[in-house]
């Protein structure tokens, strides 16, 4: 609105939106930002376990904390994976929350299958993930194992 004319016929004096450059801090020092969550959270693997929600739908939580899940559940007699934050509303109850996605079962093969291309792609950066053993015997709400697989094992 910087070309609009008030009604007095003066125009509406803007600001510049640019950061102050580091010299005008006068050489202060930057404080790190810390990112959120606990710090042990990294340091300990995360083993992720088959469990029940309220509605009897089976979920995995993706962190230790249990506010991203992967639900498995039935709409309108299809069977969805939904991937979504969760948050505790004033009850204390888990509701989930605006950010995530719902896959039909065609959708999450799809996704099972450009896994491996997800994975090249990762790994031209430097970054090895976790392979699940889908050999690996289970009992029912006992997870399944993962291995990283690392440069040596080609």
């Amino acid at each position: 609105m910087s070309g609009f004319k008030r009604a007095s016929g003066v125009a509406k004096k803007s600001f510049s939106k640019k950061r102050a450059s580091p010299s005008d801090d006068e050489d202060a020092p930057r404080a790190n930002k810390k990112a959120k969550g606990n710090e042990d959270e990294e340091s300990t693997p995360f083993v992720p376990t088959l469990q029940e929600d309220d509605e009897g739908d089976a979920f995995v939580g993706l962190n230790a904390g249990g506010k991203r899940r992967v639900t498995i559940s039935d709409f309108k007699k299809n069977t969805l994976v939904h991937i979504r934050e969760y948050y505790t509303d004033d009850s204390g109850k888990l509701r989930p929350g605006k950010k995530g996605i719902s896959l039909t079962i065609d959708q999450y093969n799809a996704l099972l299958a450009a896994a491996p291309l997800l994975e090249s792609a990762l790994a031209k950066k430097g970054i090895n993930v976790a392979r699940p053993d889908y050999d690996a015997e289970t009992e029912e709400g006992a997870p399944t194992s993962t291995k990283v697989e690392s440069e040596d094992d080609d």
